[in-house]
């Protein structure tokens, strides 16, 4: 920084200091720095509580002497194009409570040092390369309230150990390599809103103990291989505005208890063995916006709660077996942008009132016995 010259550092670009004049916090996100962290002075800031380099171009290894910031509480240096292993080194920032490597090209495993980060209450390490297991380590870390290590190439299962992480609010390990089945102990994490599993492969049957977890908002396990029914239990997580169970082998009906999940927004079930029904009320929060379930086996018809909910914007229905008159079962959806009913077994004239879903870019009714044209 061409400002850090001269005695006065409290007066630095980004820098605060204390009463005794010594730096404290250095602030440059988002300044345009470009270089190596080997160009920083570590041993030149023995106070330094607070160091946020990210959203900025810096290159190259993490160097090993940052563990020289002994004090360190805070360290962000996302967004940037660092590279290379995690220094084990880094388990000598006994103090640190958030950390944050999101957004780089961090590759190799994640060191077994990070679990001596016992303060540790985010750690963020998503969107880089970081392969092999998780560490044993991480899940003693029982004060962590967020923990991400989403959008990387990690491999082996989670343990039953991840109950211990009885703080965690936020859970992000979507886009791996993980397999194995869902640790029923996920249900101890009673705090937890987030909780994103998407595209790995996970096997095995949904635990039921996911129902415990009454504060989830964000349940997302599309996109592995789960199999069995569906857990009536999570019909208890009543805060939900996104449910996705897309892309796996689930059979069976979908459990009359979800029902009760009136604050869906988006529910994805497309893509599995499900049969019977579409859940009778599920529509009657009037919020639901995305609903997939195609590619299954439904049958019956689009239920007359379905006509009423007209938050709806992308709908999904085709490739199932269901029937009904198209120009009775439907209403007016003034937000709806994309509706798929085609493979199905409806009948009757298309309705007059698609005319009046103004938003409406595509209607697919292909493959049924339908007649007649929006007018």
């Amino acid at each position: 920084m061409s400002s850090w010259v001269g005695n006065s550092p409290c007066n630095w670009t980004g820098s605060a200091c204390n009463e005794f004049r010594s730096i404290t916090n250095i602030s440059l996100s988002h300044t345009g720095l470009r270089g190596t962290l080997y160009a920083f002075s570590f041993s030149s800031f023995p106070s330094l509580l607070s160091l946020n380099l990210s959203q900025n171009l810096l290159y190259g290894n993490i160097p090993s002497i940052l563990s020289n910031l002994s004090k360190l509480i805070y360290l962000d240096l996302a967004t940037n194009q660092l590279f290379g292993r995690i220094p084990s080194e880094i388990g000598l920032l006994t103090s640190l409570n958030i950390l944050n490597l999101d957004e780089n090209h961090m590759n190799e495993s994640i060191p077994n040092e990070i679990g001596s980060l016992r303060s540790l209450k985010e750690l963020r390490l998503g969107e880089n390369s970081l392969t092999g297991p998780i560490p044993a380590s991480i899940w003693s870390l029982g004060n962590l309230t967020f923990l991400n290590l989403g959008s990387n190439q990690l491999s082996g299962t989670v343990p039953q150990e991840v109950g211990n992480l009885k703080s965690l609010n936020q859970l992000h390990l979507q886009f791996n390599n993980l397999n194995g089945p869902i640790p029923a102990s996920i249900g101890n994490l009673a705090n937890l809103t987030v909780f994103a599993l998407l595209s790995n492969t996970f096997y095995g049957s949904i635990p039921s103990s996911l129902g415990n977890l009454t504060k989830l908002t964000w349940l997302d396990i599309q996109q592995n291989q789960l199999s069995g029914l569906i857990p009536p239990e999570l019909g208890k997580l009543t805060l939900l505005f996104k449910l996705g169970l897309f892309l796996n082998n689930l059979n069976g009906s979908i459990p009359g208890e979800l029902n009760n999940l009136t604050n869906l927004q988006n529910l994805g079930v497309s893509s599995n063995m499900l049969s019977g029904y579409l859940p009778q009320e599920i529509y009657n929060g009037g919020v639901l916006v995305n609903f997939s379930a195609n590619d299954n086996y439904f049958i019956g018809s689009i239920l007359k709660s379905f006509r009423n909910c007209s938050s709806l914007y992308r709908v999904r229905l085709d490739r199932n077996r269901l029937t009904g008159t198209i120009s009775e079962d439907l209403g007016v959806y003034p937000h709806l942008n994309y509706i798929d009913l085609s493979y199905n077994n409806f009948y009757g004239e298309i309705s007059h009132k698609w005319v009046q879903c103004q938003n409406l870019q595509s209607l697919k009714i292909s493959h049924s016995s339908c007649i007649g044209e929006a007018q």
